[in-house]
């Protein structure tokens, strides 16, 4: 089992995305990274931040960032310098939500919906990618994911 938010969770998420070909259809068209951050609660003391880099289907990348590393949000329509971590999106929520959607008792989208999880960036274009979203989780749910009690 790996620690939700490490870098050993990162790396096995990027491989457990690339190798779901329904993720890959649906999200075919979607351009945009991540910043998935999981703020404390219960036993997590400290805010984790996860980059996730996605690109046609594909996740070009994870990575937890560092305590000291910055990323940068782009504004809407604003391309990307080259950069690392910048992203159009942070999808951010406790700790006990993010275990919630990744055990599939609460669909990322209705999470947003009720005020348990936020996102920042374009929510029109999210809203247009609930099937990729739902493949994301079922990417994640298949690593023995150990969380924090």
């Amino acid at each position: 089992m790996v620690k939700f938010g490490s870098p050993e969770w990162a790396e096995l998420f990027e491989k457990a995305v690339n190798s779901n070909e329904a993720y890959a259809k649906a999200a075919d068209w979607w351009e945009g990274d991540f910043i998935f951050q999981i703020d404390p609660h219960g036993g997590l003391d400290k805010q984790i931040r996860v980059w996730v880099g996605l690109d046609h289907g594909t996740c070009t990348g994870c990575q937890v960032l560092k305590d000291d590393e910055e990323y940068k949000l782009l504004e809407k329509g604003e391309t990307p310098s080259g950069q690392p971590f910048e992203v159009e999106y942070i999808y951010a929520s406790r700790i006990d939500v993010w275990e919630m959607i990744l055990k599939k008792g609460l669909d990322p989208i209705r999470a947003l919906l009720s005020g348990q999880a936020k996102v920042t960036g374009d929510m029109p274009k999210i809203l247009r990618a609930t099937e990729a979203a739902k493949e994301l989780v079922a990417s994640a749910t298949t690593i023995e994911t150990e969380f924090y009690e």
